[in-house]
């Protein structure tokens, strides 16, 4: 029997999104499970366009649905795929509800991020 992971697993791309949720300047941050912090981001499926991929990687991980439409702002290709960067400021502070990929959050100055952090999310905040 296939499993539901491997049949969705096989429905990605090898492009990823990924949004800089900012509330008062500060960027909202997700330490994934055992590993680094980062932001909200993942594979976009076969056919999805980037803008719809970072939102619903955006609800799948953190419960936050976004009241308007993010601003892309960087574009990075990959050895086989691309990597696409998006920007929203939110007008309100929204606490995110975490999946099991992830298990700390914080809202954070982009001078002051937790480390290790994720290096091509960055170098684009450095350089911004």
């Amino acid at each position: 029997m296939i499993k539901l992971r491997k049949i969705l697993e096989s429905m990605d791309t090898e492009s990823i999104a990924g949004i800089c949720l900012f509330y008062d300047s500060k960027l909202l941050a997700c330490k994934r499970t055992n590993s680094y912090w980062s932001i909200p981001k993942g594979h976009l499926h076969i056919g999805e366009v980037p803008s719809e991929g970072v939102q619903r990687e955006l609800t799948e991980e953190t419960q936050i649905v976004l009241n308007g439409e993010p601003e892309l702002v960087y574009t990075k290709d990959k050895e086989n795929g691309k990597f696409y960067l998006f920007k929203f400021e939110m007008n309100k502070k929204l606490i995110p509800r975490l999946d099991h990929e992830h298990e700390d959050w914080g809202y954070f100055e982009v001078t002051d991020l937790p480390k290790p952090f994720d290096e091509t999310v960055t170098r684009y905040l450095q350089n911004d």
